[in-house]
């Protein structure tokens, strides 16, 4: 009998969001300790008000605590809703029904804490949103970089444009200061950004199979056909990019995505570029920046960059998995 590894999926959902949950749990490699909530495509209360009915509709809420996550982004910023791609409330058309499970008093951070101690050395965590709740987990306690053993978050874009402002991706946009306190930490990170969640689509044929998949993928097949419209009033071509189910599947398998080793800084200053992630790769033939301590001693603080599709059929498996958990109609 096969372990499954404790993992923490953080997220803001959301459609990708929410097939992300569907597609970790049809993995069948990941014991999911909590779900834990974070203002990003939604504010906060909207995206755990979604994270609750999701664990219903998925059927783990009698297991799976969700916790809700920080109330605002650490960063002075204005926000923006993502309502434009997931709908009024988040979640396409659907209106699923609150869980009847009860609130947990843990807020996101608390209980990205309490698990990383419990679960030193084997935790995963796996953000799919803003980076909020993993900074509000280190300010507190700093040792909570050397305690979780893989951190993977969708997010950033280290050589192609972004998708909120020209240089930036929306989840970093939404709060650059928790993402450059994140990724300056320590945690052993690995980002799964632009450069390879714009390389694995889902595509008309993918919907028909979860469409013809039966009553366990309906929801999803609902959720993927507004998302794929979204991206078609946005001057798409009848596909939209796998962002979050991605950065779980990585989780498993890092051969779903090209990486390299390299230091990830995140501009907070700039009205122009906030939320850029500005990626220097390891062995850079040029010393960059060298007439800054401060920003020399920032590049020794690396991690791994995905920075395009790998050898391994992401779309497919995300296709072929999401049947192995069905959710209720």
């Amino acid at each position: 009998m096969t372990v499954r590894s404790p993992i923490v999926l953080d997220s803001d959902p959301g459609i990708d969001d929410a097939v992300a949950l569907q597609y970790l749990l049809g993995t069948g490699l990941w014991d999911l300790k909590a779900y834990t909530s974070v203002g990003g495509n939604l504010p906060a209360d909207a995206t755990y008000r979604n994270a609750r009915s999701l664990a219903r509709a998925l059927r783990i809420d009698a297991d799976v605590p969700v916790h809700r996550g920080a109330g605002r982004a650490l960063s002075r910023l204005p926000y923006r809703e993502a309502t434009a791609f997931h709908g009024r409330a988040g979640l396409g058309e659907e209106s699923l029904p609150d869980s009847t499970a009860p609130h947990p008093t843990e807020s996101s951070a608390q209980a990205l804490l309490r698990l990383s101690r419990e679960h030193e050395g084997e935790l995963t965590v796996c953000a799919t949103g803003p980076l909020t709740n993993v900074a509000i987990a280190l300010l507190e306690d700093p040792g909570f970089a050397r305690r979780v053993a893989k951190f993977v978050f969708m997010g950033g874009a280290a050589q192609v444009p972004g998708n909120v402002t020209p240089v930036a991706e929306f989840n970093i946009w939404s709060d650059p200061d928790a993402a450059e306190i994140v990724l300056s930490s320590g945690i052993p990170f690995t980002m799964v950004d632009l450069d390879a969640s714009h390389r694995w689509l889902f595509r008309p044929a993918d919907l028909a199979a979860l469409e013809a998949a039966g009553p366990g993928t309906a929801l999803a097949a609902r959720l993927m056909r507004t998302y794929t419209k979204a991206y078609t009033r946005h001057g798409g071509d009848g596909t939209c990019p796998l962002h979050d189910p991605l950065a779980v599947g990585v989780c498993g398998d890092e051969a779903f995505v090209a990486t390299a080793e390299g230091a990830v800084i995140v501009e907070c200053a700039s009205e122009l570029t906030r939320g850029q992630t500005v990626f220097v790769p390891v062995g850079a033939r040029r010393v960059h920046y060298s007439e800054s301590p401060s920003l020399t001693a920032r590049l020794r603080v690396t991690g791994r960059v995905a920075l395009g599709p790998g050898p391994r059929d992401f779309s497919d498996h995300f296709v072929t998995t999401l049947p192995h958990w069905p959710a209720l109609p």
